[in-house]
Order: structure tokens, then C-alpha cells, then sequence
């Protein structure tokens, strides 16, 4: 071993990385490359992920920021970084609670990521308000790093929310919509099936995630997700880039099933899940999330997947999510089995 990665070893150890893994041996390629990551706006690591296991799905509720706090609980749950949501601003999701300006949400979240160059900030928009368009950019330039959106009962997609989309696409940033049943005391699970979604193939470029595995409507998202990609073959390279994040959602007793039905159909989507526990920053659930890192590693080592596919779902997912990807090696579903991608006609060749 050499001396560098002995001690980015030493380091992961340090910072609690593994102590809620069976295993998760990183290659010693891959920490000499991400070694030393650039840095980006509010000082976060851009295009590159330290090695380590990271949440991407966590949300701030009301309360005094204490991003120290934050960062060492995130180091006793055995990750070294994630996704943070601001707080929400949907009045019916929390009665009674006290609206906070979009200005104000956005600084709140920065402030509880502002410990750590792995903890992304995401702002929570409503993508039909008739100044969406505007809050994405101010949160752009304010160095938020993504967006989260639980639209209610209507739509996730319409023509007032498509225009927020695509100014999202155009700045390069991805977006997480609640997927899957919501325990909202209202008539609303119609809106959140994961087929709603196919809406997004007129938001070109668009990385967006479908949180919770849609559960229990697991089929669909994974069916979802390779219709996404099968689009390529007729739509060219400028399709919207679909993740599934994994976080719970689905019970203990139908973990297995979902995850077996994510990571064995035979997709290309090793790469485009995430893993997530939907905590709280205020109070985080660090046995939770041990907890939920123990059970997915069972899962994933019973199907016969090792470190590999681990950092991908820990780790290189949510970097996808985040900066982008090449889209011209996925390997692309076809009827008949072939590779999409290797059989599509000149529409690459035009830059599509």
C-alpha cells in the first residue's frame, strides 16, 4: 500500500466510514483519483466524490442550524457526507406551522451544510408557483445544489411546473421528487405514481430521482426508469437522466423484493441508485440509518454484488445525481436485447 492511500485509509476509518458496513473496500484507483476533489460554490467538492458512503435523501425542519452537530452525526452513522432538503414550504404538508421565506430557506439549509465540503445543500420548491422560474435561479446563484419537490395532489407535471424543470436543466442542476404513497391525510397517492413522471421527456437534460422506490408501486419506477433510458434510442442523447432513491418507503418486509427488483432487472442502473434515510438534520437518526445500511448490504451481498456495486450505490450514484455523466456508454434496453445505445442512427452523430 502506498503511503497516500494508507492514509486516506486511516482517514475513512477515523470519520466512522464502515462502521455500519459489512464491507466496502474502495480500490485503491479510485481513492488516488478522488484523493483531492476541486471545490465549488459554498467550498462543496464538485465533479468528484471523496470515497465514502453518503445520504442523499435528509431534511431540515424548523430549529436553530447546528451544522457541527450535523457533521458528527454523520460521521457516527458511518457516512461522510450527503443531501440536504430546506425546509418544506407546502402549507398543507405541515398545518400550523410557520411559513419561511424562500430567501430564508435557502440560507437555513446552506448554514446546516456549511461544516462539511461533502454535505449538499438542496432547496424544497414548488415548481408551479408563479415565480418558480426565478426562486431556481436565485437559489443557483446563492450555491444550492439541487432541488426537492412534493407537489400534492396535482400533477408533477404540468406546463407552469415543465418551465421550472427545464431552467433547472439549463443550470446543471438535479431535482428529487417524492414518489410513492405520502402520509399527507389527504386523497392524493393517484399523483404519486412514478408513471406521472414521463412527463419529464419534454425537460431535456433533466437529472431528476424518484425517491422511496415509488413503493409500494416499485414496478413501475424500475419500469419508469428503462422506459427513460430506452428513450434515448428515439429521442438522442438530450433525454432526461432518471435516478431511483432507495430511501425507506418500503417497510422492512418488502426491502428485499425492491431492491432485488432496482438491482437484478438488468438495466444499466447500477450507477443511478441512491441511498437514503429520510432523516431529520435536527435530530439525526444515526441507529436508523446504521440500521438501514446493514440491511441493504445483506440484501446486495445475497445477490451476489460486492464493493463495486456498493460504492455505486453509496456513493457514485448520488455523484452522477449531482455533476453529470456520459450518457453515450449506457448500455440502452431494447425489445429485442440489443444495446440501444450501439444501434441508434445518426442522431449521435448530429450532437443530439
Amino acid at each position: 500500500m502506498r503511503e497516500d492511500e494508507g492514509w486516506m485509509t486511516s482517514e475513512m476509518s477515523r470519520r466512522g466510514f464502515l462502521a455500519a458496513a459489512t464491507a466496502l473496500p474502495v480500490a485503491a484507483s479510485a481513492m488516488q483519483s478522488v484523493a483531492s476533489p476541486k471545490k465549488g460554490a459554498l467550498g462543496k467538492y464538485v465533479g468528484e466524490l471523496v470515497p465514502g458512503r453518503y445520504d442523499a435523501h435528509t431534511h431540515v425542519y424548523p430549529g436553530e442550524p447546528k451544522p457541527e452537530k450535523l457533521a458528527k452525526s454523520f460521521a457516527e452513522a458511518g457516512l461522510v457526507g450527503g443531501v440536504v432538503f430546506s425546509r418544506c414550504p407546502n402549507a398543507w404538508l405541515h398545518p400550523g406551522k410557520e411559513a419561511i421565506s424562500p430567501g430564508k430557506a435557502m440560507d437555513d439549509v446552506i448554514a446546516w451544510c456549511s461544516a462539511s465540503p461533502s454535505l449538499y445543500p438542496f432547496y424544497w420548491i414548488d415548481p408551479g408557483a408563479d415565480n418558480a422560474v426565478e426562486l431556481v435561479d436565485m437559489a443557483v446563484e446563492k450555491g444550492i445544489y439541487g432541488f426537492k419537490v412534493i407537489r400534492g395532489a396535482e400533477k408533477p407535471v404540468d406546463p407552469n411546473a415543465l418551465k421550472a424543470y427545464r431552467r433547472m436543466a439549463e443550470h446543471g442542476k438535479p431535482i428529487t421528487f417524492h414518489t410513492g404513497i405520502l402520509w399527507d391525510g389527504r386523497d392524493s397517492s393517484d399523483y404519486f405514481r412514478p408513471a406521472n413522471w414521463e412527463g419529464l421527456l419534454d425537460a431535456p437534460h433533466l437529472r431528476f430521482a424518484l425517491a422511496h422506490v415509488s413503493w409500494p408501486w416499485c414496478d413501475e419506477c424500475v419500469a419508469v426508469y428503462g422506459k427513460m433510458l430506452n428513450a434515448i434510442t428515439m429521442r438522442g442523447l438530450e433525454v432526461p437522466e432518471m435516478f431511483i432513491d432507495t430511501t425507506p418507503g418500503t417497510p422492512k418486509l418488502f426491502r428485499r423484493d425492491a431492491l432485488a427488483k432496482v438491482f437484478t432487472i438488468g438495466y444499466d442502473v447500477a450507477a443511478h441508485v441512491m441511498f437514503g434515510t429520510d432523516c431529520t438534520v435536527n435530530t439525526y437518526n444515526v441507529g436508523w440509518c446504521r440500521d438501514w445500511q446493514k440491511t441493504d448490504d445483506a440484501h446486495l451481498a445475497e445477490f451476489g454484488f460486492g464493493a463495486d456495486v456498493l460504492d455505486d450505490y453509496y456513493r457514485r450514484g448520488l455523484r452522477r445525481f449531482l455533476f453529470g455523466g456520459d450518457n453515450t456508454k449506457r448500455k440502452v434496453p431494447t425489445p429485442d436485447g440489443t444495446d440501444g445505445n450501439r444501434n441508434r442512427s445518426g442522431n449521435e452523430k448530429a450532437g443530439s
